[in-house]
């Protein structure tokens, strides 16, 4: 295990144990729980997405403004196809969503084996769902009234394959894997222990972004550079965020914590799909992360 993947599990441990006390001091109720969600995602989440303009010179010359005019048409029409999906059938639109969340989510153990790339994709989005299965569909129904239930239950059935691939996991683990199976463990217990939401500040924010991020910058030629543009990209996506938020609340005059929801996870769905798509192409195509940011 490296130094970098052992803090970056630490990091998670102590994030869970972090928000386990939040959540116990506070007992936050939806809205609470989606007031403690947005500024941890703008935060902590939304810097590693950011990345993406870096990654993408990295990959292609994009030495102009043309040059980078014509990428930001292509990632921001991906995200607007993304968008209209939702508004069109958000029923579809969420199933698609987890699944490809769950696909992107198992590149957070590439390099451990196909066993438990396979084990922490699916664990992360079926475990909350199959703990917490009332909640879970309550907020489903926020996002796609007509399919929460059904969805809900899915995911659940879901949970309970990643659980059956976690322990297979163990029983197949070896001292080189400890970080692997500490971070599978951990999400269980997240899940078990915390409401979705804040399951999902721990392990979203806490562990994926933190490890995509270091992973990034450590494979990036020029890092003082990909952070300026991080910043910057971070600022104008939290400006949209802020501007979507106002227009779903004034839209249907609906409550602030589904205005947050839907503010947060649509926007997410819109954004991950060309994110996971560049994201592949760089680890394939790229510069090599350095072991010791692995």
């Amino acid at each position: 295990m490296t130094r970098a993947r052992a803090a970056q599990t630490g990091i998670f441990l102590a994030g869970l144990a972090l928000v386990a006390a939040l959540d116990r001091a506070l007992a936050p109720g939806l809205l609470g729980q989606a007031l403690i969600l947005a500024p941890a995602v703008a935060v902590l989440g939304l810097p590693h997405g950011a990345l993406d303009l870096p990654m993408a010179e990295a990959l292609w010359p994009l030495s102009t403004r043309a040059d980078r005019a014509r990428f930001f048409a292509a990632y921001l029409g991906l995200a607007a196809g993304v968008a209209l999906l939702w508004w069109l059938a958000p029923g579809p639109a969420l199933v698609a969503f987890l699944a490809y969340s769950a696909l992107h989510f198992a590149g957070d153990w590439e390099g451990d084996g196909h066993l438990a790339q396979a084990a922490g994709g699916v664990s992360a989005i079926g475990a909350p769902a199959l703990t917490h299965t009332d909640e879970v569909t309550a907020i489903f129904a926020l996002l796609a009234p007509d399919a929460a239930d059904a969805i809900a239950q899915a995911l659940a059935a879901c949970g309970v394959s990643g659980g059956i691939l976690v322990l297979s996991c163990l029983a197949t683990a070896d001292r080189r894997r400890l970080s692997t199976v500490t971070e599978h463990v951990g999400i269980w217990i997240g899940a078990a222990l915390l409401p979705p939401l804040l399951y999902f500040v721990a392990y979203f924010c806490l562990l994926h972004s933190v490890r995509h991020f270091m992973q990034t910058l450590a494979a990036l030629p020029d890092r003082p550079g990909a952070l300026q543009k991080a910043g910057t990209m971070t600022a104008v996506t939290l400006t949209g965020a802020a501007a979507a938020y106002v227009a779903l609340f004034d839209a249907d005059g609906a409550a602030a914590d589904a205005a947050i929801l839907q503010t947060l996870f649509i926007g997410l769905a819109a954004l991950t799909v060309p994110h996971m798509l560049l994201v592949e192409r760089f680890r394939k195509t790229g510069p090599r992360i350095p072991a010791e940011a692995e």
